[in-house]
């Protein structure tokens, strides 16, 4: 019989991640997708330089009238996660939106989205069994951040605190939505199939900041 007494452990500032599957009504927009102009990231003209794969020409592709009742849904879930999050704003508005293709042997490196307050990723296609799809990482560090680095157990599968990161698996239709500040990376694709995505970027409508601390934001 264990000597432990009773205790709770405090789940210190959680980060949610929104996920659900989308109505298999929009499998228009996906037809339509498939058609759409895409350009390579790893072209000489491009910033990336690391093999980051395909993304749209258009990078405000929830823009076009195809789009319409897609974006309706996206931007009425945005407010839903909004509302979790404890954010005060009537209504969302999309930045930028772009198809993205991770042919195999593709990725795309940890990154966050600094122009942006709650990003989210559509996938869509038929890809292989357990196919990863998103991997979001745990920030620490700061001034108060310890230099000595622990002996971690070799399992951790059971143990939710000790995670670095947290992989969610590839599911035609799922939608996730999460903090633009979480950092997330896309993993190798060690498949024979291209993992599609749409992914966008949303802000407040009526902008951040506040005006009196000159800290005002419009767009």
């Amino acid at each position: 019989m264990s000597n432990t007494p009773n205790f709770n452990l405090l789940e210190l500032f959680p980060t949610p991640v929104f996920a659900t599957q989308l109505p298999q009504e929009h499998g228009s927009v996906v037809e339509w997708f498939y058609n759409q102009e895409m350009i390579s990231t790893t072209s000489p003209n491009s910033v990336d330089i690391a093999n980051y794969g395909d993304r749209s020409t258009s990078s405000y592709i929830l823009d076009e009238p195809e789009c319409k009742g897609l974006k309706g849904l996206l931007l009425g879930l945005t407010k839903t996660f909004g509302d979790y999050l404890g954010y005060d704003y009537d209504e969302y508005k999309f930045g930028q939106s772009w198809l993205s293709y991770k042919h195999p042997g593709q990725h795309h490196q940890q990154h966050s989205h600094p122009n942006s307050l709650i990003s989210g990723v559509f996938y869509f296609g038929q890809p292989e069994e357990n196919t990863p799809a998103i991997k979001f990482h745990k920030m620490s560090g700061g001034l108060n951040s310890s230099i000595i680095l622990p002996k971690m157990k070799e399992d951790l599968r059971e143990i939710k605190y000790a995670s670095e990161s947290f992989s969610v698996n590839f599911t035609p239709g799922l939608l996730l939505l999460f903090p633009s500040h979480l950092h997330h990376s896309v993993p190798l694709n060690k498949t024979q199939t291209t993992r599609c995505s749409l992914a966008f970027n949303c802000v407040p409508t009526i902008g951040f900041g506040d005006e009196k601390t000159l800290t005002e934001l419009k767009f």
